[in-house]
């Protein structure tokens, strides 16, 4: 039940509810959300949230008798006293805050509820209507800062705006991978993130690269715990900005203590002034955390630091042991260059050995030189299919295909119609929506199963060139050398040259590096050498 809190209490709270952005409006929402136990959630945005923001959720939804409480100043369901607070929402004025700046209109109803009812509250106007609604709680605030001109300059642009929503709300799924998560953004779906484990919800944000580097963590002792997800040594970086800590499933700032754990667990396996990547969802007696720190609540205080930092210490030591670790590579040479390196910089590489049945291992000039054989080899397929695209004339069917257009599609279709029949993709009218392809650029022929989706790949929303782009990526990928595959040496370095006449060697259509190096001089100061040695290096031919 929603309650006016006590004079007393009032006093005692680190008041400062203020809305200066969208993604402050945003995070309120998503708090209240998961205070209120929703597993699903819908978010819409518009204009960066600045004209129209919308949270939708199927948590337990409000009363009707409670529901004009909820944009009252320090009215709030969730505090009984500041020394245990178990929820993300506690001071009550959330929702009032936003009242002052923007209009809002609260549909909500509770399971145990014969309907629901909607309420709209702007300034000092609130009006509310009762009528049937599903369970749960949708908010929309439109029209941010309308009435307040100086705060509505200093917002961002829509970009900008929307930008800061997408990296809080990454943050959430993070910690919550569980939490379903539907994204909308100026009418088109952005996210579909169905929830799921702490894996795979880094690999939703982060992508598959950094997923598959990262160890599952997960300790319990006595009234303390912890779960999610740490890097092994060789992912790092230099900033924290992919290390994130919650505390009782509240997303908080590290405090400096707690940041020197990593120090001492990974200790020389990680470089200098690098930081691990990891989430980490520390779950602690709430009487023992002091929430009512600061008023955006982003820092918590642990009343017994040193018990913390012990049993998350121990979690990590217990994590990475279970491990063959080794220590992180230093920064390679030429990674910065990806993608854009001359040939000229790619040198004739001596096949050596293969590491996993995925690594090559070759060496040039001094240095060893370790090559993923999956993601030189899309890069290899990529250039011959682009090749292909632009030197072979286009194959008429023998069987037209048939494909069913959106309106969309279609309209970008007759833009770039002319463009596309140079390029050898033919399509005419068959009726009822459907197009039949005729006439189809010579590669395509051998994908017949893909054709479909490559056509229609082409009249996204994308541009020609990066839609081309694309479909060529994953027509190259699907052949590609899998890991396992393993080489003899022939075939090895007949790859290993193939590469080097690649037009960008350096990457895989995706973006992926294709190739590390690491010196001789890098590996004489890893082992404590005072240098290289002094012996000729003759290529064998």
């Amino acid at each position: 039940m929603i309650r006016k809190l006590p004079p007393e209490l009032i006093r005692e709270i680190a008041a400062g509810e203020v809305v200066n952005a969208p993604v402050d409006i945003l995070k309120e929402l998503l708090e209240n959300a998961l205070d209120a136990a929703a597993t699903r959630l819908e978010i819409e945005l518009k204009n960066g949230g600045k004209t129209f923001l919308r949270v939708s959720d199927n948590g337990q939804g409000i009363s009707k008798e409670d529901l004009p409480l909820t944009v009252e100043p320090h009215a709030t369901s969730k505090l009984e006293r500041l020394e245990s607070i178990h929820t993300l929402g506690f001071r009550g004025e959330g929702l009032y805050a936003i009242r002052q700046s923007a209009k809002v209109t609260l549909t909500s109803r509770q399971g145990k509820d014969l309907g629901g009812a909607t309420l709209t509250a702007q300034n000092d106007s609130v009006a509310m209507s009762k009528h049937p609604a599903p369970t749960g709680t949708t908010v929309i605030v439109t029209n941010l800062f309308d009435t307040l001109p100086a705060r509505k300059r200093a917002v961002g642009s829509d970009t900008t705006e929307t930008q800061a929503c997408l990296a809080l709300l990454s943050r959430y799924v993070l910690h919550y991978p569980h939490l379903a998560i539907r994204l909308i953004v100026d009418d088109e779906t952005k996210w579909h993130y169905a929830g799921g484990t702490f894996s795979e919800a880094a690999k939703f944000i982060w992508g598959p690269v950094t997923a598959n580097r990262l160890l599952t963590l997960e300790s319990l002792h006595n009234d303390m715990g912890v779960q999610g997800l740490i890097s092994r040594p060789e992912l790092t970086r230099l900033k924290r900005d992919r290390l994130f800590l919650a505390v009782n499933g509240r997303p908080v700032q590290w405090n400096d203590e707690l940041l020197k754990v990593f120090n001492k667990v990974y200790k020389e396996l990680l470089p200098a002034n690098h930081y691990p990547v990891g989430i980490l969802n520390l779950s602690l007696n709430a009487e023992s955390v002091l929430v009512n720190t600061a008023p955006d609540k982003s820092r918590v205080r642990f009343f017994d630091e040193k018990a913390v930092t012990h049993f998350l210490q121990q979690a990590l030591e217990q994590a990475l042991a279970a491990q063959p670790l080794a220590m992180a590579l230093p920064e390679l040479q030429n990674v910065e260059g990806i993608g854009v390196a001359p040939r000229a910089t790619f040198p004739a590489l001596k096949h050596l050995g293969i590491y996993r049945e995925l690594y090559l291992l070759a060496e040039a000039d001094g240095q060893l030189w370790v090559i993923d054989q999956h993601a030189a080899h899309e890069r290899i397929l990529f250039e011959e299919l682009s090749r292909r695209f632009r030197e072979e004339p286009s194959l008429e069917l023998d069987h037209a295909e048939l494909l069913s257009l959106s309106e969309e599609e279609t309209q970008n279709f007759m833009e770039r119609k002319e463009t596309l029949q140079e390029l050898g993709l033919e399509l005419e009218p068959f009726g009822g929506g459907r197009w039949r392809v005729r006439r189809v650029p010579a590669f395509l022929v051998g994908y017949p199963a893909l054709m479909g989706d490559v056509v229609k790949g082409t009249l996204g929303k994308a541009s020609l060139e990066e839609a081309w782009r694309t479909v060529l990526g994953r027509l190259a990928c699907l052949p590609a050398i899998k890991a396992g595959h393993k080489l003899s040496k022939a075939d090895a370095q007949t790859l290993l040259n193939a590469l080097r006449q690649c037009e960008t060697p350096w990457a895989c259509p995706h973006g992926r590096p294709t190739a590390l190096v690491l010196s001789e001089l890098e590996l004489a100061r890893r082992f404590g050498r005072r240098g290289t040695r002094a012996v000729e290096r003759v290529m064998k031919e």
